[in-house]
């Protein structure tokens, strides 16, 4: 129903000679001139404003060849991991972009495999540019913080240089009412509680690239730490709602998070007449601690208890790849490569209650993964409208697990894709694809876990094995004018070993591999101009559908998969009156539930429809400023647990409803070039 008037208003669109530009449909390419009316400081709010353009960072899995993104600079991918794409384009300030591309139908395959539309970020051949920011966010219980960027590309003698840092924090508060209930929903307690946490980080990305030999050398580099503080105070009113009395319990959870991590890449390209070598090697470390304390207060009974977490982990990640693909004038282009990789975490914990130490499942644990991926692609255009894209991977891989609980496991996997692309016209294409692939797993599910805010302890399972996926999709483009855009996806996966949480053999409750799903659902995405009605206006819209099916393995009923969202709209509306220096946008969000299964509780999650607005302008001191608000009209999101006597298939024993509220959040940013 919602697609029907809004293709309505795009036929309109496209027939509206005002705003039809050929050129850039027939084309597909943007020069820097077009994204002046939004006043970018850098890449990425350029491929941001790219009409009809959906950007997709990529995955942050293990390996690097199953992690690309669908933006390319100068044709090849970004080779870093942790600081990701969005990094890279930020550290290429507007001012040394000279156009973008859209390429379609898997012509950029080799290094943006899997991507049927792609973004080509072409930069100048050189010079030097700088941009800042400096931005402050202020959270409803008047928390202010700042938080700094800049960015610099130069070159350095023979290299072409880009630098970038951000360094500051973010402030988060909220407040809640909590209802407690028994099997027959007679009030057991009630509670109000204040949440409040503070994030603070520093990051900082170097990048070098200069002619080397035969062909082009790149080195990256990263380092960086974060922090995140919290605390929780819920006070608890036997028997009774929250009132202006004393309470008879209190609740204090402090929590604490703190890495620092660091990367380095060596990438080196040979460009050569028929064939192209890329070599690439990536080393990462992470060294996470996590801690938090409970303290329950019983007034009534004069009583105090408290309990504390503590867990270190260390994360070290090595690939190296090659890949050598064909770059002559022959329509087919193959790729052929390999992949190393090596994955490894270390993982203490320590839980204590009233001071003594209690044995945790999984406490001191080292799981490393050694794995290896050989494989083929290819690109056929068969035509000028029709192209195949596909390839296949072998990956080989061993997870051993060593410390309290021991296994050792070996995989073999096949992963086939083809894709086919069909342009219609210069205007629309059609794509079908289908791909089997495998999840990546969390290495922090193989250690003991803890969940402070619900009291619960989860055991490490040793026993983990990837989960796979067969997914079929057709995805259809449309542009329609100079900014309008239509892109409808549709598709159906068949799961295989989903990771939920199951029940041991012999007791107690853990991630496993939990049997076979299906996931299915459509995902549409509307740029649509409105210079009909408002001026220079453009329309976004965004709807998602998914349901799934499983078999619950706790209770033998059929149920959907954990932790999606089955319904969303978005829209964003946003008018830049170019002259007046000026923009203003509303952004809304709309109603949405989500469901969670524990194998003691289900947990439902759900928030309101929510608005944010922002205003913006250039026409002062040579500076861009944007003011704005998030969930101006207060976001009101209800968390409830349905609590089994031990699992779910076992008797019911109540629910807890948690109703949050977050009111209006800040900010102001500042934006400046050098």
């Amino acid at each position: 129903t919602l697609l029907l008037p809004i293709n309505a208003l795009a036929q309109q669109a496209a027939t509206d000679s005002s705003i039809v530009s050929n050129a850039s449909i027939s084309n597909s390419v943007y020069q820097a001139s077009f994204f002046e009316q939004y006043s970018p400081q850098n890449a990425l709010e350029m491929v941001q404003r790219l009409p009809g353009f959906k950007y997709d960072q990529g995955e942050n899995n293990r390996g690097f060849g199953g992690n690309a993104g669908n933006v390319l600079v100068d044709g090849l991918r970004p080779t870093s991991k942790s600081g990701g794409l969005s990094g890279a384009l930020i550290r290429i300030p507007a001012a040394l972009v000279e156009r973008i591309e859209i390429l379609r139908g898997g012509i950029a395959a080799g290094e943006a495999s899997g991507q049927s539309v792609v973004a080509n970020v072409i930069k100048k051949s050189s010079g030097t540019s700088g941009t800042w920011a400096a931005k402050l966010r202020r959270a409803p219980d008047g928390n202010t913080q700042p938080n700094i960027e800049a960015a610099l590309s130069t070159n350095l003698g023979d290299w072409d240089t880009a630098f970038d840092l951000d360094t500051g924090g973010g402030p988060g508060y909220r407040e809640a009412t909590i209802i407690d209930r028994d099997q027959s929903q007679q009030l057991i307690s009630g509670a109000d509680e204040i949440f409040e946490n503070t994030g603070r980080w520093f990051f900082s990305n170097g990048q070098g690239s200069k002619e080397y030999h035969s062909g082009t050398l790149t080195l990256n580099g990263r380092i960086g730490a974060d922090r995140r503080d919290s605390k929780v105070n819920r006070r608890i009113f036997d028997m009774r709602l929250p009132d202006q009395t004393a309470a008879d319990e209190e609740l204090d959870i402090d929590e604490n998070r703190k890495s620092k991590m660091a990367e380095l890449g060596i990438d080196w390209l040979d460009k050569g007449d028929l064939w192209k070598l890329h070599l690439i090697g990536l080393g990462l470390i992470r060294d996470s601690r996590y801690d938090n304390e409970i303290i329950f207060e019983d007034f009534s009974e004069s009583e105090q208890s408290t309990t504390s977490f503590e867990q270190d982990s260390l994360k070290t990640e090595m690939i190296a790849r090659a890949t050598f693909s064909y770059n002559g004038q022959e329509k087919l282009k193959p790729e052929y490569g390999f992949e190393i990789a090596q994955n490894k975490l270390t993982s203490e914990s320590t839980y204590r209650e009233n001071g003594s130490l209690v044995s945790l499942n999984g406490a001191d644990v080292e799981v490393q993964e050694l794995r290896s991926e050989v494989f083929a692609t290819f690109v056929y255009p068969h035509s000028d409208n029709l192209t195949f894209e596909g390839g296949l991977t072998g990956e080989f891989s061993e997870i051993k697990v060593t410390g309290e609980a021991a296994n050792r496991q070996t995989f073999q996997f096949l992963k086939p894709r083809l894709s086919a692309t069909y342009k219609l016209d210069n205007t629309s294409q059609i794509a079908i694809t289908g791909e089997r692939s495998v999840g990546q797993l969390d290495f922090g599910d193989f250690a003991a876990s803890n969940q402070a805010q619900d009291g619960n302890i989860v055991s490490g399972n040793p026993n983990l094995a990837p989960d796979k996926e067969d997914e079929l999709s057709l995805t259809y483009d449309l542009s329609f004018s100079e900014k309008g855009s239509l892109t409808v996806k549709l598709f159906h996966e068949w799961q295989q070993d989903i990771l939920e949480q199951i029940i041991l053999p012999l007791g107690g409750n853990r991630v496993g591999n939990a049997g076979d799903a299906r996931f299915w659902g459509v995902v549409t995405d509307i740029n649509l101009p409105l210079d009909g009605l408002i001026e220079n206006g453009l329309l976004e819209v965004f709807h998602r559908y998914r349901d799934s099916e499983f078999d619950d393995p706790v209770t033998d009923d059929t149920r959907k998969i954990s932790g999606y969202t089955p319904r969303f709209i978005g829209m964003k509306l946003r008018q830049d009156l170019v002259d007046d220096q000026w923009a203003w946008g509303i952004h809304y969000e709309s109603h949405f539930m989500e469901e969670h299964y524990r194998a003691e509780e289900q947990i439902s999650f759900e928030g309101n429809d929510r608005f944010h607005a922002f205003i913006e302008t250039t026409r002062f001191f040579g500076l861009k400023m944007q003011l704005e608000v998030r969930q101006m009209n207060t976001g009101e999101f209800t968390r409830s647990r349905n609590l089994y006597d031990g699992n779910r298939a076992e008797a019911f024993l109540g629910t807890q409803v948690s109703s949050r509220t977050r009111e209006p959040e800040y900010k102001f940013s500042l934006w400046g070039t050098f």
